[in-house]
């Protein structure tokens, strides 16, 4: 300071060193080193009760619950209500197609199973086996082309009005048309509009699957797709159980991620109980359970009884949701039967002369099931009786053939079921049995064959994001094998169909970011 200057201000004084509890250090010295913060470096937790220290840190590495913020509230409320319109456009597209369409048409094959055994169900008969109620001994000769063929039998000699218990197809389907039966909505255009709803409410389950596995653009783009897709509003005019599988498909995929996002009880419960009405739906879908839950048993942050728990915990809720029907059905037939009486059948339409060297190759031929059997005395038994010796003939005939058996009925069998072996001949064929447009049927054939380049990019894009791919390669996986052992159908498709909808809605939805921003979008190894 120069002389004579005074100061104006006094000398800043530069603050002591803080301890832990806050109070400076005036200077004194206690012979020990100070304490740290908590996070300062070479500090760490303060000493005192382990149980406290490990509290703490349970405290500061337990992530916080997700912050609703309202930009979230808002992403919410625009997908909501973008998803309300493309189930909205569904339901008008279902609904046209069933009133200029296929109003007026006779239902057949399976269509007119469900419409009939749903109408039975709600006049108070149970399940019962619609054919032989409504044709008597006639029902043989339905679906031959000469019936003179047919020869006279105690099952040909049954009157109109026998009433017999079924297990032809799981139930879910005929309860659910049943109960708008039991409202008054019995005829044919009445099933077909509740196909129509259920197909349009599959769509919206499309679109939370497509949510749940990769963000809102992905859901909305798979409702998208799965609205418009000929290959899935199809069946909900002819009132074939397709309808309900699209919505259970995607529930599954939806509670199937949760599980494995998450494997607590809640997921376990949901898990088992989707996976139990699927198979109330469509019985092969019970196979498709254990392996969407198989990637909790690779969880490493959960111990090996943990993980065994949790995976047979999904079984035993499924069993739990099956137990109802399969009480009854065990109550009911002379021979066990679980979910259905069909499969016998099936084995000996589709093992055959016609279906190993006829132009139904892959196929099948309901004259391969003539005569229905009878008992020892010729006396007509019950249909899970019937279906033992259906089953009996079916294999048979295969390991009479098991060269054409390999060779030619398994591979054109998988080749129908992924439109690769002889696709018109199967649309036309599809016309026969279950009374289908062919115009329509092309255009869904078009639409599949453009999802499955799609498909196989969107699983790539998942598999090098670490999407575990189970979950959803199962339900093809499935489909496959259950088309290998029996035939290959386009409606058997429909769940195959829905996992390529949503994985190709992933992959439009990767194109979409990599158009808008190509320099930072991620690319498919």
């Amino acid at each position: 300071r120069p002389p004579g200057r005074t100061q104006r201000h006094a000398p800043v004084q530069q603050p002591r060193p803080l301890h832990v509890d806050g109070h400076a250090d005036c200077g004194k010295r206690t012979g020990r080193r100070p304490r740290r913060m908590a996070g300062q470096r070479g500090g760490g937790l303060p000493r005192g009760d382990p149980a406290l220290r490990r509290r703490k840190l349970t405290m500061s590495t337990t992530p916080s619950p997700p912050v609703i913020t309202p930009k979230a509230t808002r992403a919410d409320a625009r997908f909501g209500r973008w998803l309300a319109l493309l189930v909205a456009a569904a339901l008008v597209l279902r609904v046209a197609y069933v009133l200029v369409v296929e109003r007026g048409d006779p239902l057949s094959g399976d269509g007119a199973y469900y419409h009939e055994a749903a109408n039975l169900l709600a006049d108070g008969l149970g399940f019962t086996e619609p054919y032989r109620y409504l044709h008597g001994g006639g029902q043989e000769l339905l679906f031959v082309d000469d019936p003179s063929a047919v020869l006279p039998t105690a099952n040909t000699a049954l009157p109109v009005g026998h009433v017999e218990p079924t297990a032809g197809h799981p139930p879910l389907w005929v309860l659910v048309l049943g109960l708008f039966s039991a409202l008054g909505l019995t005829g044919a255009t009445a099933h077909q509009l509740v196909g129509a709803f259920v197909g349009a409410a599959g769509v919206a389950a499309v679109g939370w699957a497509g949510r749940s596995l990769d963000g809102p653009r992905t859901g909305l783009l798979a409702a998208g797709l799965a609205a418009f897709h000929a290959c899935l509003w199809l069946n909900d005019g002819l009132v074939m159980s397709e309808s309900l599988v699209v919505g259970c498909v995607a529930l599954l995929v939806i509670v199937g991620f949760r599980f494995h996002r998450s494997p607590d009880i809640r997921s376990v419960l949901l898990l088992g109980a989707v996976g139990g009405l699927c198979a109330l739906t469509r019985a092969e879908l019970l196979l498709v359970l254990p392996l969407v839950a198989l990637p909790v048993l690779r969880r490493a942050d959960l111990a090996p009884v943990t993980r065994l728990a949790r995976y047979v915990g999904v079984g035993l809720v499924a069993i739990a949701v099956l137990t109802p029907w399969l009480v009854r059905n065990l109550a009911t037939f002379e021979e066990p039967v679980l979910l259905t009486n069909g499969v016998g059948i099936l084995v000996a339409q589709t093992n055959c002369d016609a279906t190993y060297y006829g132009e139904k190759q892959g196929y099948w031929e309901f004259d391969c099931g003539l005569p229905q059997p009878l008992g020892p005395n010729g006396n007509p038994i019950d249909e899970s009786q019937r279906d033992v010796i259906y089953r009996e003939r079916g294999l048979q005939y295969a390991s009479d053939h098991p060269g054409r058996l390999l060779t030619h009925a398994i591979p054109r069998r998988v080749g129908r079921f992924w439109g690769l072996y002889a696709p018109i001949e199967q649309l036309r064929a599809d016309i026969l049995v279950e009374g289908r447009n062919f115009r329509i049927s092309v255009l869904g054939l078009l639409q599949f064959y453009a999802s499955v380049p799609l498909a196989v990019a969107g699983a790539l894009w998942l598999r090098r994001r670490g999407t575990p791919l189970v979950p959803l390669l199962a339900v093809p996986l499935i489909g496959t094998l259950v088309a290998a052992l029996t035939l290959g159908a386009t409606r058997y498709r429909v769940p195959t169909d829905v996992v390529m909808v949503l994985l190709a809605a992933v992959a439009l939805a990767r194109l979409r970011v990599l158009r808008a921003a190509p320099e930072h979008a991620p690319t498919l190894r």
